[in-house]
């Protein structure tokens, strides 16, 4: 754009500025991006017997592999948050002791560009993620060992990937994660289904297809 200074030392721009200021012009302002939030899950979205949750972070105090504990802690708790990435989060737990329970994280970038670099950095880290062990102090010492194998999952968004996780706790129980990243332009969706029993393949998919629709929906 020229600078005022500019103004005076031609008359081609007056008329411009005569119609900018009498709103004259063709050109429309963009309209603003939709806020993150309306594209999380709603209880409407899913099955019933569910309610509203928000699950705690337990840190834990060494790890076999802390590069796989950071990857895993910044994709399912928002740990590690970066400058210029939006946030937004919801969570679910169907009624009882067992599960299972949902918690959808959503990050918007810049650009499509980057939430797809950023994806292939997540993605580069994960297949290093096989087995390893973490241990937690306090009243009742325990060590997790965590597995993560991918899943073959129906795409969803622009590009997608699906993990099983499972973590042991001291060898005597277990309980197990279906973890979905999925890219629907400039958002990354982080869909955890975490219960004690594995669940049924048709039941992720269609909680994980209903979450991408929730996102076209909104506008991303």
């Amino acid at each position: 754009m020229s600078r005022a200074g500019t103004l005076g030392r031609t008359l081609l721009v007056v008329p411009l500025l005569l119609a900018l200021l009498s709103g004259s012009t063709h050109g429309t302002a963009p309209a603003p991006a939709p806020a993150l939030g309306r594209g999380l899950l709603t209880l409407a979205d899913l099955p019933a017997g569910y309610a509203p949750w928000r699950p705690e972070y337990e840190p834990y105090s060494a790890s076999t592999s802390p590069e796989c504990a950071v990857i895993l802690d910044e994709l399912e708790f928002n740990r590690f948050r970066y400058r210029g990435v939006e946030y937004a989060t919801a969570g679910f737990a169907a009624e009882g002791p067992f599960g299972p329970w949902i918690l959808e994280n959503l990050r918007r970038y810049p650009t499509a560009t980057i939430a797809d670099h950023d994806l292939d950095r997540v993605l580069g880290v994960l297949p290093r993620c096989s087995s390893f062990d973490l241990a937690y102090r306090g009243e009742r010492p325990s060590v997790s060992t965590v597995r993560v194998t991918p899943i073959t999952m129906a795409p969803l968004g622009d590009r997608s990937r699906a993990l099983w996780i499972t973590v042991n706790v001291n060898g005597e129980w277990a309980y197990g994660e279906v973890l979905v990243l999925a890219r629907a332009g400039d958002v990354l969706m982080v869909l955890s289904q975490l219960a004690f029993r594995p669940p049924e393949a048709t039941t992720a998919q269609t909680i994980a297809t209903r979450a991408i629709e929730r996102l076209r929906t909104a506008g991303f």
